[in-house]
């Protein structure tokens, strides 16, 4: 194999992708959307609304209007000074119940009405339940939730003769400082949010980073073999040139995006994270060297998948069709980051850790949350090596054979086939 003709094929290949528009695109969109998706949604769901809201009580007791209206006049204001929340009681004691519902709820269809409390305090216990044509927003029934049961709790005390003011006073305000500790000591404060925050990132960072760079390629391939480039380069070199100088290429595209990715996300934490974020991000240095060794191996990996498999399809559809199955891998572990962070030692995750197709994001995630045993990660890193190797040796026989099919899909069997020739 000649590395020379290797190495040129690999500088070809990145400068052709690198230069593309598309690409330098989505080094600047990726971390955006990312952030984005992360952040945004937490900052929407705690915004305190624009202009004041109606809700309606129905409380046939009585007992609840007067309490809940000072609550919420106390306790949520907008910028202009005036309450964000109004409440209207449809019912009083003695009103029907059933006939209060139906005017808050015409109210609410008419849009006079945001939504409707309706209270039910029956043998002790709270029923309360909220109406309303958007029942998911988590702003209002939160808050609703807290007030009701600031006002039930104080209600209670007073009936039981205890005193509210003393009550408050005894009452202990627990709050939990996480601390992440090793066998040198205390590391530091790391709580769920960082925890889940960084578990996150990295997981999708492997997934975006293999979808981006492998999608480029299969398209890439398709294009050379429709247009017949790939017979001009298969006689100028051997296929496993070919196969190594694209890998070598896609992996040398993949450490620009990360380089890229991670200076913009240096960038961002320095300027509009939080403190207990950037500590935590500050000692991930010290396990940097093993993140970074599981995700090379595992873009490595998927990259020979991407490469052994696109050089089989031939149009664009049966491409999408191959990246899908791909996504749904890749998806997996962020699917069950949370799993990850509450146990990371549990006994199926041990076992899905010895599966190549996973380990690269569920080390990463298990490293951060919890450092695995050195035989894990010994073993986990060697079985990525090996398993790496034996697929890239797989995928150059196929390599070699796919790239001159044109207009036949190869059968399982004959894949097989070439996998055995010598």
């Amino acid at each position: 194999m000649n590395w020379r003709r290797m190495l040129e094929i690999a500088r070809w290949e990145y400068l052709q992708k690198v230069r593309a528009k598309s690409f330098v695109l989505g080094l600047l969109l990726t971390p955006m959307i990312i952030g984005f998706g992360t952040v945004v949604p937490g900052m929407l769901a705690e915004e305190e609304p624009e202009q004041t809201v109606m809700i309606g009580l129905i409380d046939t007791s009585g007992a609840l209007y007067g309490p809940l209206r000072a609550h919420l006049d106390e306790s949520a204001r907008l910028s202009s000074g005036q309450p964000a929340y109004v409440l209207a009681n449809y019912a009083g004691a003695g009103t029907p119940r059933e006939a209060a519902i139906r005017r808050a709820d015409s109210a609410m269809l008419a849009g006079t009405l945001e939504g409707a409390v309706v209270d039910d305090d029956r043998a002790g216990a709270v029923l309360a339940s909220y109406r309303s044509l958007n029942p998911g927003n988590p702003r209002i029934v939160g808050r609703l939730e807290r007030a009701i049961e600031t006002i039930t709790r104080a209600r209670r005390l007073a009936e039981a003769g205890i005193d509210t003011a003393q009550y408050a006073r005894l009452a202990p305000d627990v709050e939990l400082t996480t601390l992440k500790i090793d066998e040198s000591g205390v590391e530091g404060s790391s709580g769920f949010k960082e925890m889940f925050f960084t578990s996150f990132i990295l997981s999708m960072l492997l997934m975006i980073l293999v979808l981006t760079t492998g999608g480029t390629l299969v398209r890439s391939l398709i294009e050379e073999k429709s247009n017949r480039i790939m017979e001009i380069l298969a006689s100028s070199a051997t296929p496993q040139e070919l196969l190594w100088g694209k890998l070598i290429g896609l992996s040398g595209l993949g450490i620009t995006q990360l380089a890229a990715w991670l200076l913009l996300g240096a960038i961002g934490v320095t300027y509009l994270a939080s403190g207990g974020v950037v500590a935590h991000l500050g000692q991930l240095i010290g396990i940097l060297p093993l993140l970074t060794a599981y995700l090379m191996l595992g873009y490595m990996f998927y990259a020979a998948v991407f490469i052994g498999l696109g050089s089989l399809v031939t149009t664009e559809q049966e491409a999408q069709v191959m990246t899908s199955y791909l996504v749904m891998l890749l998806m997996t572990p962020t699917i069950i980051a949370i799993g990850v962070i509450s146990n990371p030692d549990a006994t199926w995750l041990r076992v899905l850790s010895y599966i190549p197709t996973f380990t690269p994001s569920l080390m990463m995630l298990r490293i951060v949350t919890k450092m695995p045993p050195t035989s894990e990660i010994v073993g986990t890193l060697a079985l990525m090596v090996v398993s790496t190797v034996v697929l890239t040796w797989a995928c150059s026989r196929i390599f070699r054979t796919a790239i001159l099919m044109y207009g036949k899909r190869p059968t399982v069997r004959e894949v097989l086939r070439w996998l055995g020739e010598a």
